[in-house]
């Protein structure tokens, strides 16, 4: 309490003295004494508030900063966060392709991704998104040679309700990517007709759904994938050249798994570790003669191959080191040849012989061959008919 106050307190007292004023003043100055006790009371306890506002203020600005010092390490960690399981190892093509990928990612440039069926093109897309800033945007995915050309508008542009009887309107693979990104798989299969729509979306960031009448503006980022080389396929007059100079702004290219050989050893066991902990098999090893067929073995599959082996030799095998009897039977055969992809035609033979003994295993299945051989069941028809095994 001030001195002033405090004094004028104080002749408030003096006022309530009985039998020296008269009783109106009396009760007068104890009223005015009480409401200034009330009054001091509530300038306390707002002092004690505003306290601790300021206390809670402090707490706050150091939070914030604490949390923009996490955002910025979160950020920072998002480009050395744990790479898909395909690209792990040493091999200077894989380290060189990992760190043009996140040198490219939060550009808005578009990407072609190439390399053979198995390579793992969509792990690298992703890993592009999801090091974007696009990254709380979705991922699209959309296998451009599982899509027949009847119904590609509709499904890559949306459709309006009513175009036909009991049509109901739809988006299409394009707004479903709005704010993130569109994988267009396998771009080197789409129908000329197919790519001049879809090179006027990326030229104009916009469409019209199938029977719309007004365009819709679209914000994408698009990363395409072909093992095709679309420059032959320009030639040959089965794609567009405009397109390929568009989409290929940024090109990554994954080399074979033949080609990385070095890395076979890391990658198979890491499959091993993860199949062998998602199935219950507790620890398994591989037995050496096993990694010695893997290193003679030509991967027509690639990565994808690979990985579907140890998971089958994780299944089968009856005990906790896998050695060959528990291997398919490809790679059983795969140490009677030396180095097969050095030879056009003995890559050739092998991929016949080992496409017709797969066939034979799984009674003419398709899906399931496919499956084995780490190919997709249309990668599979396709080698088929180069091959002349349709």
């Amino acid at each position: 309490m001030s001195k002033g106050r405090y004094a004028k307190v104080e002749e408030l007292f003096e006022l309530t003295k009985e039998d020296q004023y008269p009783p109106l003043i009396t009760e007068l100055a104890e009223a005015f004494g009480l409401m200034m006790v009330k009054v001091e009371v509530k300038e306390y306890r707002l002092g004690q508030v505003i306290d601790t506002l300021k206390k809670a203020n402090d707490e706050l600005s150091g939070a914030k900063e604490r949390l923009s010092a996490e955002n910025i390490h979160l950020r920072k960690g998002l480009r050395h966060k744990p790479l898909p399981a395909g690209f792990i190892g040493t091999n200077p093509q894989i380290r060189e392709l990992i760190a043009k990928a996140e040198k490219v990612a939060d550009t808005p440039l578009n990407i072609l991704v190439t390399g053979e069926t198995g390579t793992g093109k969509e792990l690298i897309a992703k890993m592009i998104h999801y090091n974007s800033s696009r990254k709380e945007g979705p991922f699209v995915v959309l296998n451009c040679s599982a899509l027949p050309e009847t119904i590609f508008e509709s499904e890559m542009f949306g459709i309006e309700k009513g175009v036909a009887t009991g049509v109901d309107k739809r988006i299409g693979k394009i707004e479903q990517a709005e704010g993130g990104s569109l994988f267009l798989d396998e771009i080197g299969d789409m129908s000329l007709s197919s790519q001049a729509k879809i090179l006027r979306v990326i030229e104009s960031c916009e469409l019209e759904r199938v029977g719309g009448r007004k365009t819709i503006p679209v914000n994408i980022r698009i990363i395409a994938a072909t093992n095709k080389d679309l420059k032959k396929e320009i030639g040959k007059g089965t794609f567009r050249g405009d397109l390929m100079y568009r989409l290929d702004v940024v090109n990554l290219h994954i080399p074979p798994l033949r080609e990385r050989k070095d890395d076979i050893s890391l990658l198979a066991n890491s499959f091993l570790e993860q199949h062998a902990r998602r199935l219950g098999r507790g620890k398994m090893h591989f037995a050496p003669e096993v990694m010695d067929r893997f290193a003679e073995y030509p991967w027509a599959g690639n990565v994808r191959e690979l990985e579907n082996e140890v998971e089958r030799a994780v299944v089968l095998s009856p005990q906790s080191t896998i050695t060959v009897n528990d291997l398919s039977e490809g790679l059983k055969r795969s140490g009677e040849a030396e180095e097969p992809w050095k030879s056009p035609v003995s890559m050739k033979a092998t991929e016949m012989d080992l496409i017709r003994k797969t066939l034979r295993i799984t009674g003419g299945n398709k899906t399931k061959a496919a499956s084995m051989l780490g190919l997709s069941r249309e990668g599979l028809r396709k080698k088929m008919n180069r091959y002349g095994l349709v």
